[in-house]
């Protein structure tokens, strides 16, 4: 497969789609997939919000969003389609099905998200030899951006430390996080994050592994970490409840297809 952004699209049943509705993916429970042959659908116009974001094995693979239009499930080629969730079905997906429909989602957001020029507010066209979105006016390239994140997890001993966020159920727990600040480097961000949710200190910051999160365009990167000082105090605003567990008494935590579900497992791992 090869990963390419174009916006060229002629109608010929020889592409494929992969069709966000109202923020949810459509999967065919059938079938058992997400990337839907144009010859077994039926749109009713290609006026939508789409993208070509691959090519593989001679055909197209475009990203679309039918929220604004009348795209009728039960019209279709596909009889058992439903929508998800997009972070209910990443659990259930490989890591290249993760790449790909992460890629899908985070191209719709960049073409939406830039359709007109901040200088002069005429539509963006776009470039197909830079494969980016640009205006006449001062022909600035505009390509999909990207949101560094750290994932950060604290040992101590036989004890990492946990924390839940004011956005999860109650009972799931996970590593820290945080968005990298400008002029700041990873571990920085480590540093003051750790400190500003928890009130600790660290030190010894090993890189762990990075995954593409398309909510809607970051890219995690994972840490450990070693306790050095301090008394856990939680900011009672992003963080509500922080803990050390034992490596033999986890609580619930994300799977293992999150970077932060592999990241707590690969502490188990390697003792």
């Amino acid at each position: 497969m090869h990963f390419k952004r174009f916006f060229k699209f002629k109608p010929n049943n020889n592409s494929l789609f992969i069709i966000f509705n109202d923020k949810k993916v459509l999967f065919d429970l059938e079938e058992k997939t997400f990337i839907f042959d144009e010859a077994y659908l039926n749109f009713e116009n290609y006026d939508l919000e789409i993208i070509g974001i691959a090519e593989d094995e001679g055909k197209n693979i475009y990203a679309v969003d039918v929220t604004s239009s009348n795209f009728n499930y039960k019209e279709q080629g596909y009889k058992s389609l439903i929508d998800y969730d997009l972070r209910f079905i990443l659990t259930s997906l490989s890591n290249n099905e993760i790449n790909l429909i992460g890629r899908a989602n985070q191209l719709l957001h960049w073409i939406k998200s830039n359709k007109y020029c901040g200088y002069c507010g005429s539509a963006k066209k776009f470039n197909d030899e830079e494969q980016a979105l640009f205006c006449d006016c001062n022909k600035i390239m505009i390509y999909p951006s990207i949101s560094p994140c750290v994932l950060a997890l604290i040992q101590n001993g036989n004890q990492i430390l946990l924390a839940r966020n004011a956005l999860f159920p109650e009972g799931l727990f996970s590593a820290l996080a945080g968005f990298i600040e400008v002029s700041e480097t990873a571990e920085e961000t480590i540093e003051r994050e750790i400190f500003e949710e928890v009130r600790l200190k660290v030190k010894n910051i090993k890189y762990f592994g990075s995954q593409s999160w398309p909510f809607p365009s970051q890219l995690m990167l994972a840490y450990t970490c070693e306790f050095d000082s301090g008394e856990i105090e939680v900011d009672g605003q992003e963080i509500v409840e922080a803990k050390w567990f034992d490596l033999n008494n986890l609580p619930n935590t994300p799977p293992n297809s999150t970077l932060s579900g592999r990241l707590i497992n690969s502490c188990i791992l390697d003792r």
